[in-house]
């Protein structure tokens, strides 16, 4: 990966930040489209992270932040636009390429009681 070098993981990713048009209260509409087609990515491996942009009550503003994996800024442009929030009009959104080199996180699974820890 151009540009990356000792110290950096060099990761390629697509990054979606998708702001809410005026349409944007009305989107509960599509809200089980949206999930399903999240989820749909995510089964194909192509959504790594993905979240509501939030007030500081914890509610959703309409928009969000994804982060997909794709072949090309083309291809991530195409899963951006077809998102039913997106496709419906009720957000607008960019893409930009991304590379992820440094960071981490911690995960714990506790398999007999059916949690996760995220750190």
């Amino acid at each position: 990966m151009s540009g990356a070098g000792p110290g950096r993981l060099g990761r390629r990713f697509y990054v979606v930040l998708a702001e809410p048009t005026d349409r944007a209260g009305a989107r509960h509409a599509a809200t089980a489209d949206h999930l399903a087609y999240l989820r749909g990515l995510q089964e194909r491996g192509q959504l790594f992270l993905a979240g509501p942009f939030v007030g500081e009550d914890g509610a959703s503003t309409g928009g969000g932040l994804f982060v997909l994996r794709a072949g090309s800024l083309a291809e991530a442009e195409a899963l951006a636009a077809a998102d039913p929030y997106n496709a419906g009009g009720y957000r607008r959104f960019t893409v930009r390429p991304w590379r992820l080199d440094q960071g981490g996180f911690d995960l714990g699974v506790s398999l007999t009681d059916g949690k996760m820890t995220f750190v």
